[in-house]
């Protein structure tokens, strides 16, 4: 599929460039309410984690799921129960180092080459955001075609192309009050909700 028009609305940047290192089949019929970069009070992004926010269920699939892509991912920190039957499972994404970092700066050119291929293959069911990914990605390859979407007339199309080669990126970098979840803690009762669990369960 090719791009014909750009994004106008919000997508969440730690869905969209740091959920694909769980490594859970996109598709599945458990899919999380939200993902997070922070935690008011509790994670920064320093702190290399990813919050993502699931509807509790006591259903058979949902069970499966979370002791197989969930509690027994290798990247499970902890889980926190919210309220509304929600529960908040961490992920500790330390490993990925300075993408991490990338990520969170809008730097996505920048992810490294490896994981870049991880989230081309976590998408690539889905042609609709296949190409617009790819641009996120490869900016270089696609600067010459978002000049031209971005210009209503063809002779501002080289200073577009200029500024947009400048920039050096092609999608907007995480909006951090979006990326935060704003739940105060004491609301929750941390010390008692926060249970770390092994990665043998």
């Amino acid at each position: 599929m090719s791009i014909i028009s750009l994004y106008k609305d919000y997508y969440q940047k730690s869905t969209l460039f740091l959920y694909p290192a769980l490594k859970i089949r996109k598709g599945s019929s458990v899919t999380p309410v939200k993902t997070y970069l922070a935690w008011n009070n509790i994670y920064k992004t320093e702190d290399k984690k990813l919050v993502c926010i699931y509807y509790l269920r006591d259903d058979n699939e949902f069970t499966i799921f979370e002791k197989n892509h969930l509690l027994g991912n290798k990247l499970f920190e902890k889980f926190i129960q919210l309220e509304d039957d929600k529960g908040a499972y961490v992920f500790d994404l330390s490993s990925l180092g300075d993408t991490y970092n990338n990520i969170v700066n809008g730097k996505y050119s920048k992810i490294h080459p490896d994981f870049k291929v991880s989230i081309m293959a976590f998408f690539s069911t889905n042609r609709g955001h296949t190409a617009y990914i790819e641009s996120y990605l490869y900016p270089n390859k696609f600067f010459d075609l978002y000049s031209k979407l971005l210009c209503h007339e063809e002779k501002d199309i080289p200073s577009m192309l200029n500024l947009l080669i400048g920039v050096g990126e092609l999608c907007s970098p995480p909006e951090m009050e979006k990326e935060t979840i704003t739940i105060k803690p004491e609301a929750l009762n941390l010390k008692l909700d926060c249970v770390s669990l092994s990665n043998n369960l």
